[in-house]
């Protein structure tokens, strides 16, 4: 599974990557100024994509950044739009960097590719310089997913990101997988609910994702998509998904202390 969202997922996955980052500007700002970044000298960022985190990055700090993805095509548009960062196709299994050589990390809806995440942040760990950060700024968990009256299109996206490979309930999972790696481990909820506008616009082509992944009929498509414009239309419809962010911070134990998870 390559970084993040590529040619090998669906189209909708990024489209739905795409709205959560509009929803979701002034929660990231929060956590940027939780771990400094304006003041930090270093960057990585794993799992660009398109470069939308990137340059968000960018106009935020003055810190040299360094950008990295698996998929060559998302490397080359990114590197083409979007001027003084460097970008590098890299996956975040085995990363090139030296140990110590960033003040933060950062990956935004990345976890949920990786089927072994704690290999993968224990790679970060080690690029990170002692006193800095790994931070997940957004991590879905689909199992909290809220949906009323329930037509089932929770439970047919959990079905699909399976499908995929991704890992639905990977947001709840965060506190576990950072402490694990021995990381001083804060974590943040935003549940965003979906206005009434995007609800409007976008609630077709949700469905019409889950039918053409074959989860449904068309007869069952057409029928759901009937069900939910009438309850839209009277303002009725309640959909909402927990998104969760961790902030890892990378210490060091005094030589005189024992680590227990060390112990046999």
């Amino acid at each position: 599974m390559s970084e993040g969202f590529n040619l090998e997922h669906p189209l909708h996955y990024y489209e739905e990557f795409l709205r959560e980052i509009e929803y979701t500007k002034e929660f990231r700002k929060k956590i940027y100024e939780k771990v400094g970044l304006k003041n930090a000298r270093r960057v990585l960022e794993v799992g660009c994509r398109q470069g939308i985190i990137s340059q968000e990055l960018r106009n935020e700090t003055e810190a040299q950044i360094t950008a990295i993805d698996s998929d060559h095509i998302n490397i080359a548009n990114a590197s083409e739009k979007i001027k003084g960062i460097e970008f590098y196709r890299e996956v975040a299994d085995k990363l090139s960097m030296r140990d110590d050589s960033f003040d933060i990390v950062f990956c935004h809806y990345y976890f949920i590719w990786k089927p072994k995440p704690f290999g993968v942040l224990m790679e970060l760990k080690r690029v990170v310089k002692e006193g800095g950060y790994i931070v997940a700024l957004a991590e879905p968990d689909y199992l909290g997913w809220v949906e009323n009256p329930d037509l089932g299109l929770g439970k047919n996206h959990m079905k699909a990101l399976e499908k995929q490979g991704g890992n639905h309930s990977v947001g709840r999972s965060l506190l576990s997988i950072f402490s694990s790696g021995g990381l001083e481990t804060s974590i943040h909820i935003n549940t965003r609910i979906w206005a009434h506008k995007e609800l409007e616009e976008c609630i077709e082509h949700e469905w019409r994702n889950v039918y053409e992944g074959g989860l449904i009929s068309e007869e069952e498509f057409k029928a759901k998509v009937e069900e939910e414009k009438k309850i839209i239309a009277e303002k009725l419809r309640v959909i909402a998904l927990p998104i969760f962010s961790a902030i890892g911070k990378k210490v060091i134990l005094p030589d005189d202390v024992i680590d227990p998870l060390r112990l046999s």
